[in-house]
């Protein structure tokens, strides 16, 4: 027979069922909040332990990762899937109106991709996207697309900046000059960054491109997904996922965001991982 409160009965040296006096007479309000998790992350878990297991790539089933479908570059947040990097058709030809026969042919030859303005104009290409979760940037992945520059360019840099509240952008870490290593049309590639940056989830944050040419040189093309060019509601920043800042030889520490031209028609494919 127990006591109403759950104790022992009387002769018992220390009242030890659930619910006995000793139990609850010195919690406090920090340890009454802790138990209140339990029926949130289980008997034995903690909420540390379930954000822990959310980033896990393994031992649980909670969905991790996008797919190789959104990048080659495992674990990435990308201005958009690369799976939507289709050609287009540039030339069709048809049978006629009443034509069913499917006879005609549609070439797709016309490439993913944009080429930035050369000759010394050295824009700064941003690329905006989304922190998915919680997590570390210590890579910065772009593709190239199908023209070749056979005068070559003068140097290439990559970068990730920070959007600050006010629409501006904090560089946060950038590549050193990439233009040897980005030698091939049609191909991703992902450079690490000098040290890992912290980005929370929800916060916007841009890819930044740089190419520095002289009066007779082109840039490489870069692979991108053609938009239709809707306007952003008022207030939205960034206006578009992609825009372009000023000349510049090297990556600034900061961009006002006044100084950033926004184009809605097309979105470069960047990504941080």
């Amino acid at each position: 027979m127990t006591q109403p409160d759950g104790a022992n009965p009387s002769g018992a040296k220390n009242p030890t069922r659930p619910g006995a006096f000793l139990e609850w007479q010195n919690e406090t309000e920090a340890s009454i909040y802790q138990k209140s998790k339990a029926p949130i992350v289980g008997p034995t878990g903690s909420a540390t332990r379930a954000q822990r297991d959310i980033a896990a790539t393994d031992g649980n089933v909670i969905p991790n990762g996008g797919g190789l479908w959104k990048t080659f570059t495992r674990d990435a947040d990308a201005t958009f899937p690369r799976i939507l990097l289709s050609p287009t058709a540039d030339r069709t030809g048809s049978g006629g109106s009443g034509d069913t026969s499917h006879s005609h042919s549609i070439t797709f030859d016309d490439p993913p991709d944009y080429q930035p303005a050369g000759g010394g104009a050295n824009t700064i290409e941003l690329g905006f996207l989304e922190v998915s979760k919680d997590r570390g940037y210590s890579q910065v992945t772009f593709g190239t697309g199908n023209s070749v520059t056979a005068l070559g360019i003068q140097a290439m840099y990559a970068g990730a900046y920070l959007m600050e509240d006010d629409g501006s952008l904090s560089l946060m870490a950038a590549t050193g000059d990439i233009k040897a290593s980005v030698a091939s049309t049609n191909r991703e590639y992902t450079f690490a960054l000098p040290a890992s940056v912290d980005a929370l989830k929800s916060e916007i944050w841009a890819v930044a491109t740089l190419q520095v040419t002289n009066a007779v040189q082109q840039c490489k093309s870069l692979l991108a997904h053609r938009l239709w060019p809707m306007v952003a509601p008022p207030g939205q920043r960034p206006a578009a996922l992609y825009g372009y800042a000023a000349s510049a030889t090297s990556l600034p520490s900061t961009i006002a965001y006044s100084s950033i031209t926004f184009n809605p028609g097309i979105c470069p494919y960047y990504a941080l991982s």
